[in-house]
């Protein structure tokens, strides 16, 4: 046996997986039978599978010769979620198959084999089955080796309805008539894959005709009151498919490629090989009704997706503690794929906003490192969070940046030919980029990838000597915090000199302090020159006033950084609420949204934090900061208009409608949305989300009606949530109560339900009833929604101010944990208590401050 109780013994490893399997929409159950393929490479008495909540019986095992044929018996090892089939005399070093019979039940967390049930549009219901495996679940579904490096070919065939669409990772091979007006499909074989990338869906679904990426054929698949709503993503399927095969130079690893939309899916998609499934509102849209910024969360999430056909399907971690391997590379390419289809989009940069959270999570002493080592099964889930996804992303998007995009790309090809159909660890990717770049990408990138956190650099200028000093130290929200803790730092620091020259300076800081000679007094320098590495930075007095007189000269990334690291500052303690204040001040040029988004997320903290006396100053302060651009945007688009002044111009007014309590943007919002729903006018995709969120901040009971009725007969999955996450920000204590009870009711969908109450938990006027109603319900919506629902519950903590509503969820959470999202758990709090702290030191002083 290997040391961990929670892994399973190699002795028995599986090399080939014939499944058949029969779902039973009606009744919510599915049987199966199976046929492994086993080598054996000891001795032995007994087998070790992975198996929860299943039947099994009809044990039997064969030699290759068939010669040895023996029955066995099953014991389960519930606590391991294991399965041991003991046989009746020793089991030879050889080849054997194993074959059994085995029968579960539909769950109803949308975890393993589940069935979801939607209205059609014309009364009836639409019922589909699917499964979500990742990352430990396929045992739920099938007796299995389910550890990620037990890699394995599957041949699938499914036992459905006559009428009903079945689909899996493999095309369809043999289509065979049964009695009963049923029927057995037959798919190909994959590759040899994970068992948390199998696919199975069954349902009455509709599949576009197929376009070609090369030899790949690739079809969107839907029920049929949305069918309409797939010639986006089939299109945007095909593109990233094709980018990312010229990129890696290697073909997709899936004989074809099904893209589907499952009514009720936990997470946003997940990487089946060959079979992806998503949530409708990342797949499905209608391109005429939707905004930029809508599209733009298909088309990353199905580039996403597509790139780990490559990243996690032909190579894949060798287990969870790697998982950084999938997920980091899949948002480092997303967005590399969307800035080459959609360069108008300027994608790193909304990837700079979206990181924005990692860096928040990864300045708390609970954070961890990007790898971090992984035992029970119940810990994978926590390896899915933004510290995988956007920390990981991010440091590889700074080796890039530092080694160069052509040397980074051929380290890539080499990483993959080397270890197609396999498994890998962190080192052997350190190995394929050092022999690209010659450079020592492991020293550099193991501090990243190995410890949590992340520094700060801290930029002063000698003018005598013309030397730039920079200097790491542990970045921390939580002042004083002693750390000897060190980072190899790729820095580049743009540098303009006063005649004019620009020049970049390559910096490997391994030690404490480095100095950086310059030919001359700069005119103005950038530390973190492009905006890509992660890390925050600080100037001297000097350094920070010619940055703001460059303001014009940075590109809309870096602006963004200089902003995020300014007001992480201030959150830290580290410089004074003024120096923030004076930047926002100084944006009466700046019309990037991504800019723009940071600074209302800040002004929206500080409405947060501040006494009832206080709010009228921090409006003043957000009218005053961007009222002037909004102005100079005004309220419709102008042809031929940049996309993103459009989502500029949406980001101020909400600033304003809420934060900024303009009356006149508040009674406009209100007219323009009652002709919206009245059908007198409608409204642009650009502006309806934002116009809904200040009507429903300052509406009343005929406004939430409204939105509820645009809730309930929307007509595509954006309209859905924009209205139903509406609800949320609704202040007055009665609507506050009616919609924590639609929350709560079947009106919701299981995939939206916590989602929603973490929604609510975050607006200020209605955490406490919000936390009210959790404590006397907790159990039950525990029960129903997956940990890894549960975690938009918990993160919502983090928004408490109020020092004794904290208090109480502080004492709810320990003793009413959550298994797999304790650091989740952990991490929230303790931001939380930053939030408190900083609240208390601002809280009665925002006169002075401001």
């Amino acid at each position: 046996m290997v040391d961990n109780p929670n892994r399973l013994p190699r002795t028995a490893v599986p090399r080939r997986y014939e499944l058949d399997v029969t779902p039973d929409l009606l009744q919510g159950t599915f049987t199966g039978t199976m046929s492994v393929n086993v080598e054996t490479s000891a001795s032995l008495s007994e087998m070790v599978l992975n198996s929860v909540g299943l039947d099994i019986d009809s044990v039997q095992l064969a030699s290759a010769d068939d010669q040895v044929r023996m029955a066995g018996m099953v014991e389960y090892q519930v606590d391991r979620e294991q399965a041991v089939l003991r046989w009746p005399s020793s089991v030879d070093v050889g080849t054997w198959t194993l074959s059994l019979h085995f029968a579960g039940k539909m769950a109803d967390d949308l975890r393993g084999f589940y069935k979801t049930e939607v209205p059609n549009g014309d009364g009836s219901s639409v019922v589909i089955a699917c499964t979500q495996m990742e990352p430990t679940d396929a045992r739920r579904v099938f007796p299995c080796w389910d550890e990620p490096d037990f890699k394995a070919v599957f041949s699938v065939s499914m036992v459905v309805d006559e009428d009903l669409t079945a689909l899996s990772n493999g095309g369809i091979l043999q289509e065979v008539a049964l009695a009963g007006k049923k029927r057995r499909v037959v798919f190909s074989d994959t590759i040899p894959m994970s068992t948390y990338l199998v696919a199975l869906v069954v349902g009455p679904l509709n599949l576009t005709e197929p376009v070609f990426a090369g030899r790949i054929p690739v079809r969107i698949g839907a029920r049929p009151s949305r069918h309409h709503m797939t010639a986006f993503a089939l299109a945007t399927a095909r593109d990233t498919l094709q980018f990312f095969e010229d990129y890696f130079g290697i073909a997709c690893p899936a004989a074809k490629m099904d893209h589907v939309a499952i009514p009720d899916f936990s997470a946003g998609a997940m990487e089946n090989l060959g079979c992806v499934t998503y949530r409708d509102e990342l797949l499905l849209i209608d391109v005429d009704k939707s905004s930029p910024i809508e599209q733009q969360h298909v088309v990353s999430t199905i580039a996403h997706e597509t790139a780990h056909m490559w990243f996690g399907d032909l190579v894949t971690m060798r287990w969870w503690n790697g998982i950084w391997l999938n997920e980091a590379f899949a948002t480092f390419m997303e967005n590399l794929a969307t800035d080459a289809l959609y360069p108008q989009w300027d994608i790193w940069t909304a990837f700079g906003r979206g990181r924005a959270y990692a860096f928040v999570i990864d300045a708390l002493a609970s954070t961890r490192p990007v790898e971090f080592p992984v035992g029970a099964p119940s810990e994978a889930h926590a390896m899915f969070d933004v510290l995988t996804y956007q920390k990981g992303g991010s440091i590889l998007r700074m080796i890039e940046q530092y080694l160069g995009p052509d040397v980074f790309r051929k380290g890539i090809h080499q990483y993959l030919v080397r270890h197609r159909f396999g498994n890998t660890e962190t080192s052997d990717l350190w190995v394929a980029l050092e022999e690209a770049s010659q450079q020592p990408v492991r020293t550099v990138m193991e501090s990243w990838v190995f410890q949590g956190g992340y520094p700060l650099i801290q930029a002063s200028w000698n003018p005598e000597d013309r030397v730039l000093t920079l200097r790491q130290k542990l970045f921390r929200l939580n002042a004083g915090e002693i750390s000897d803790t060190l980072w190899q730092v790729p820095i580049i620091v743009g540098v303009r000199y006063r005649d004019g020259r620009f020049e970049e300076k390559r910096v490997l800081l391994g030690g404490e302090s480095c100095a950086v000679p310059l030919s001359n007094e700069p005119s103005w320098l950038m530390v973190n020159h492009g905006g890509f590495a992660f890390f925050r930075v600080t100037y001297d007095a000097f350094l920070w006033e010619r940055l703001l007189e460059a303001w014009p000269h940075l590109s809309s990334l870096e602006r963004l950084v200089v902003v995020d690291d300014v007001w992480a500052a201030v959150t830290a303690n580290e410089v004074p609420l003024a120096q923030a204040v004076r930047l926002w001040h100084q944006l009466s040029e700046e019309f990037d949204p991504d800019v723009w988004g940071a600074v209302a997320t800040s002004l929206s903290q500080l409405e947060d934090m501040a006494t009832e006396d206080e709010r009228a100053l921090v409006s003043r302060l957000a009218c005053e900061v961007a009222a002037p651009v909004f102005a100079r945007l005004g309220w419709n688009p102008v042809p031929g208009e940049d996309v993103r002044r459009g989502r500029t111009r949406a980001v101020l007014l909400r600033l304003l409608g809420t934060v900024g309590a303009d009356a006149h943007v508040r009674e406009r919002a209100h007219a323009l949305f009652f002709n919206h729903v009245t059908g007198a006018a409608q409204l642009s995709p650009e502006l309806l989300t934002d116009i809904v969120r200040v009507v429903a901040h300052t509406g009343d009971d005929t406004d939430w009606e409204q939105l509820y009725q645009q809730y309930k007969s929307a007509l595509t999955p954006q309209d859905e949530n924009r209205y139903l996450f509406s609800l949320a920000r609704f202040q007055p204590s009665h609507l506050v109560r009616k919609t924590l009870e639609l929350y709560r009711s079947p009106e919701v969908r299981m995939q939206d339900r916590a989602i929603a109450l973490g929604a609510i938990l975050a607006n200020p006027r209605a955490a406490s009833a919000t936390w009210d109603m959790l404590e006397a319900n907790w159990d039950e919506i525990v029960a129903q929604c997956s940990p890894f629902l549960m975690e938009y519950v918990i993160y919502s903590l983090s928004t408490i101010v109020d020092a004794s509503l904290a208090a109480r969820t502080v004492a709810w959470m320990k003793t009413h944990p959550i298994a797999e999202a304790q650091r989740a758990t952990a991490q929230a709090i303790e931001l939380q208590g930053v939030y408190v702290a900083m609240a208390e030191r601002l809280r009665g002083h925002m006169a002075d401050l401001l």
